[in-house]
């Protein structure tokens, strides 16, 4: 057994000895010189694609391509090479009727490494040629079955014929006639939807520049021509990385050009139709500066030269043969036109309505590239120069909302530029959006929205908005979730102004029952905010109050303790006629500000309470209570409290004031002193000291508690100095409460009557204190000085007038001195009786 094996392996060694020796014969004789075995290292594939065709038999794609083998070096030297010719085929069993070509393209191209992206267009058609035969062979099939039916295939116009290697056919058809420059750049368009197809298309300058040309030279001719290649330019204005292809060609200038004489073009085929007169023909684009050169206009040394007949003969009726059909055609004798005497009336409506939606397709393309390029700031202020926001309010009168939904969106994004909204109100672009906001398109009338929001930041705006009803229309999309958040900032920005709002008055309760549905939501504090506006207005809130939804808007304020809430409610029954609805709430808002945490909430209620100037309101029993005078106690009297705060709780303590138990509460628990601190706190800050001073006023105002003010408080004297004051009113308040004191208090009459003095001859008392006269020896020292000095005035002794002063009013002076208490020499003047002299009895 053993020896039988051994045999077996010296037999198989011999033969794989033979074999090598025959395939190093094989590779010696194949080529012309010695190779030894050692010498081959490497071996290299390299796979050349080639045509590609369709399968005679079966619904698949033959690829065509080449295998090229090279056996190299240890230097990557070629040692062997062959090539080979093969195919490969690419089959596609479930094409069907119902087969889309162009994403079955796609996913050949992506999965087969043997074919290159720029020949999807190539696929695309083999494909489309595959599905054809198998519908035709369907088709007979079904005829041999008895159908008569006989199917015929349309074809595209061209679009499957488009292939990205005939680039150069392609180019050079825009070189002949018009009908062969249309095919060209149809055919060019096609590919340039293709995105992968831009790059390669972008860096073939002929390409580019040739496409240029036509389209500065020949727009005018054809709406079709023109549509072709702005479309393909627009193809690359989808991507940033290729707006310097059109901007080195200038065609946002030429796109401006072509808007403006399409839209007035428009305007003369309607003023054809309809047998009006025609319109003025002014451009609505503004020239170019003068140092810079029009694209609207053929430079000279781009003019095409006449073709030259082959004769040679330049006479003038070969040049005018030459000439035909050049840039320098006019439209009289284009297709283009409805002013054909030879056409009925509805061959002409039919025209039109035919030329119009090619001309809106063209529109659209070139606003859209526009509003592309416009991306780059510096491109869009050249736009604006040229008057592109004319373009775009004059386009707002077409009816296609494909066309409009762009002019919106174009001049939604100008708005934002304060120039661009002038020159929109300018031409009176609010009077143009009603006809948006009745579209049956929701993008449409959401983007007629939020321009209106960008222009509602102007009150001129606003009030046009008002003026031509737009109020009750946006009102009307607050129920369409979409619009909302758009339509609530339109109608707060509404909302600022005093004179619109009692336009809302028709819709405040639908905004009301609204807001108390949205609890919670993101819309929530935009709508309360345009209800604190609408509240300030009291045919608004008489509107609220009157619905009986006062009690839903308290209680939903007091669950969530909201202040923007509660604001709303304090602006309501800051209104006479709302306030008495609030005394059922007294208690539940006299509560929270005693209990709640949250400042602001706290603020606003006290604000609430501060409205209510009732009679039957008894104020003692609800800082009974309650145990408000302890709260409010240590409010004014913290150094760590909000002056704000601080300032509702004085103005609250001026109405609970003018009722005569709270007014003598204040008085027992001492609050008069604690506001008599405050004031020494807060002394530059006028609203605060006019605040207090009311309380003193409304104190003052019950009989009973004069006694108290003046024995024990220093209320009298902080308010005599008070009435040199700067701020006109608070001189005027406390005025009235020392004249109070005057009729109550004879001592403090005369010491009232000498500051009035005082401040009513401030001026001459000055002038007298500045003179500074030497006693010459020889005058008489009985002998009076030429002024009484105060020095003067403060020692001599004469009998007062004081019937004479109080038919002759003293007047006010204009500076905050110290309180009188604080002054010595004040004191010492107020013990010595004095001789009242009015500014009108001076002698000279």
């Amino acid at each position: 057994m053993v020896i039988e094996l051994t045999c077996f392996n010296i037999i198989l060694a011999v033969l794989l000895y033979i074999l090598i020796r025959a395939c190093y014969f094989v590779i010696y004789s194949c080529r012309p010189f010695e190779m030894e075995p050692e010498v081959a290292k490497f071996m290299r594939t390299e796979r050349k694609p080639g045509s590609i065709d369709v399968h005679p038999n079966i619904d698949a794609i033959v690829l065509n391509y080449e295998l090229d083998v090279q056996i190299l070096g240890p230097k990557e030297d070629i040692l062997h090479g062959e090539k080979k010719n093969l195919k490969k085929n690419i089959e596609l069993p479930m094409i069907n009727s119902r087969t889309d070509c162009h994403a079955l393209a796609k996913e050949v191209v992506n999965q087969c490494d043997l074919i290159h992206h720029s020949r999807l267009a190539e696929v695309e058609q083999i494909i489309y040629y595959i599905k054809k035969r198998k519908l035709q062979s369907g088709s007979k099939g079904v005829s041999a079955l008895g159908d008569g039916d006989k199917n015929t295939d349309k074809t595209q116009n061209g679009n499957q014929e488009a292939n990205y290697n005939n680039l150069s056919d392609y180019i050079d058809l825009l070189y002949e006639g018009m009908a062969e420059k249309i095919k060209g750049a149809h055919l060019i368009q096609f590919l340039a939807r293709d995105p992968e197809n831009l790059e390669a298309l972008a860096k073939n300058e002929t390409l580019i520049s040739a496409l240029g040309r036509v389209l500065r030279e020949d727009w005018k001719r054809s709406i079709t021509l023109s549509t072709h290649l702005v479309f393909t330019f627009f193809c690359f204005s989808m991507y940033s990385c290729f707006h310097e292809v059109i901007l080195k060609c200038k065609i946002g200038s030429i796109c401006m050009d072509i808007i403006d004489y399409e839209l007035r073009r428009y305007d003369k085929w309607k003023a054809d139709l309809e047998g009006g007169e025609a319109p003025s023909d002014i451009p609505i684009v503004r020239k170019p500066c003068p140092n810079s050169a029009s694209m609207s206009e053929i430079p000279r040394s781009r003019i095409p030269e006449p073709v030259r007949p082959k004769s040679g003969n330049f006479s003038d009726t070969n040049i005018k043969a030459a000439m035909e059909g050049s840039v320098y055609d006019e439209l009289t004798t284009s297709m283009e036109n409805i002013d054909d005497k030879k056409l009925t009336p509805e061959q002409k409506l039919k025209r039109f309505r035919t030329l119009v939606k090619k001309q809106e397709h063209l529109l659209r393309v070139a606003f859209y590239l526009l509003l592309n390029i416009s991306e780059d700031e510096s491109v869009e202020e050249k736009m604006v120069k040229r008057n592109i926001t004319g373009l775009l309010i004059k386009a707002l009168d077409r009816d296609n909302d494909d066309l409009l939904i762009l002019v919106v969106t174009f001049l939604k994004k100008l708005s934002i530029m304060q120039c661009n909204k002038d020159a929109m109100t300018s031409l009176n672009v609010v009077d143009k959006l009603p006809k948006m906001l009745e579209s049956n398109s929701a993008d449409l009338v959401h983007l007629t929205l939020k321009i209106l929001f960008n222009l509602s930041f102007d009150n001129k705006v606003r009030y046009k908005i008002i003026k031509v009803g737009l109020l009750p229309k946006i009102v009307s999309y607050l129920s369409d979730e979409k619009h909302r958040e758009v339509v609530l900032k339109i109608l707060y920005h509404l909302s600022y102004d005093d004179e619109v709002k009692h336009y809302f008055v028709d819709c405040i309760g639908l905004i009301i029952d609204m807001l108390l549905l949205n609890a919670g939501n993101e819309d929530d504090k935009a709508m309360v905010a345009l209800c604190i506006n609408l509240s300030t207005d009291p045919s608004n809130t008489h509107q609220v109050i009157k619905s009986n939804r006062l009690q839903s808007l308290m209680m939903r304020a007091f669950t969530y303790e909201d202040p923007m809430l509660m604001k709303m409610l304090r602006n309501i029954s800051d209104s006479a006629i709302s306030a008495p609805s609030f005394i059922e709430f007294v208690g539940d808002i006299a509560k929270a500000v005693v209990e709640s945490k949250q400042e602001d909430f706290v603020r606003e209620c006290i604000g609430i309470l501060s409205n209510l100037h009732l009679p039957d309101l008894d104020w003692a029993e609800i800082f009974k209570h309650f145990g408000m005078v302890k709260w409010v106690k240590n409010i004014i009297t913290s150094n760590n409290t909000d002056p704000e705060l601080v300032l509702q709780v004085v103005v609250l303590l001026g109405t609970a004031a003018t009722d005569e138990g709270c007014a003598k509460l204040l008085c027992e628990k001492n609050i008069l002193a604690a506001l008599i601190d405050l004031l020494k706190t807060h002394q530059e800050d006028d609203e605060i000291v006019l605040q207090i001073v009311f309380v003193f006023f409304a104190v003052l105002s019950h009989h009973d508690n004069i006694e108290y003010v003046v024995g024990k408080t220093e209320a009298p004297a902080y308010l005599i100095d008070l009435l040199q004051d700067n701020n006109k009113s608070i001189r005027k308040i406390c005025n009235t409460c020392l004249n109070i004191i005057s009729e109550h208090s004879k001592t403090w009459a005369d010491r009232i009557c000498i500051e009035k003095f005082r401040n009513h001859n401030a001026h001459w008392l000055q002038m007298v204190d500045s003179q500074q006269f030497a006693m010459e020896e020889e005058e008489d020292e009985d002998e009076l000085p030429p002024y009484l000095n105060t020095e003067y005035l403060s020692t001599a002794v004469v009998s007062p007038l004081r019937a004479f002063y109080m038919s002759h009013p003293p007047g006010m002076c204009t500076s905050r001195l110290l309180p009188a208490s604080m002054s010595t020499t004040r004191d010492a003047i107020f013990t010595t009786p004095w001789y009242m002299v009015s500014a009108s009895d001076r002698i000279e």
